[in-house]
Order: C-alpha cells, then structure tokens, then sequence
C-alpha cells in the first residue's frame, strides 16, 4: 500500500508541471498578440486624429493645389511615434462643387512582435470637412 502511494504522488506532480508548460504555451502567443492589437489599435486612432486635422487644415484654403502643398508641409514636420516607420497622404479631394475636402492619409506601423510573419501594418483614413473659405462669386 505504501507503494501506491508514493507513486500517486509522485505522478501528481508530473501532471501539473505539464499542465502548467502546455498553459503557458497557449497564453503567452495570445497576450503578444494582444500586445499587437493594441499597438495597432492605438496608431489607428492617431491616423484618424491625423487625417482629420489635415482635413480640417484643407478646409481653409482656397485650391487643390494650395491644399495639397498644405498637408505637405504638415506632414514633413510632423514628428512621428517610434513605431510607425511612415506617413504618407494618400489623397487630397478638393470639390468646390460640394464644398468639401477629403484627406486620404496611410501609416505603416512597425509591430512591436512580429505574429505570422508580419512585422508592419498598413492604416489608412479617410476624413471629409465642409470648405469653409472659398473665393466669392464675381
């Protein structure tokens, strides 16, 4: 009897350090992943944040190409966050006709764990404001 015993016990232990290997197995990729979604999550809505002041910045000129030079010249002094490798404008819509701007902007984010073999990820937004400065009629 003393040996069943013994032998019950000691395969307890076993067990759970198996169980504990196989537990960390399946947590540990599915918190980095989340540490993904969260990176990505966040540089999303700073992509959004970005397009729509560009949107906002474009509203208040008077020409296509004076609201494509604007947006330029905000996004070559725009200081990037650490994980986001670029920003580009996509488009600029200046319809006089509906009297709005549409900014396009997309940024490439830099995953901080590369998860099946993607290391960045590709955001773009899309912003429309009302023209609010237009030449008078003549």
């Amino acid at each position: 009897m003393n040996k069943m015993k013994s032998r019950y016990k000691r395969g307890r232990h076993g067990v759970s350090i198996i169980e504990a290997i196989v537990c960390l197995c399946v947590i540990v990729p599915l918190i980095l992943f989340g540490v993904d979604v969260a990176t990505v999550t966040c540089m999303a809505q700073v992509n959004e944040e970005l397009s729509e002041q560009l949107a906002r910045l474009c509203s208040t000129v008077q020409t296509q190409a004076n609201a494509q030079k604007a947006c330029q010249d905000v996004l070559n002094q725009y200081q990037k966050p650490a994980n986001v490798s670029e920003v580009d404008l996509a488009s600029v819509l200046f319809d006089q006709g509906l009297q709005q701007v549409t900014v396009s902007t997309v940024m490439n984010v830099n995953l901080p764990v590369p998860f099946l073999g993607q290391s960045t990820y590709r955001c773009t937004a899309k912003a429309m404001q009302p023209v609010i400065s237009s030449p008078a009629a003549q």
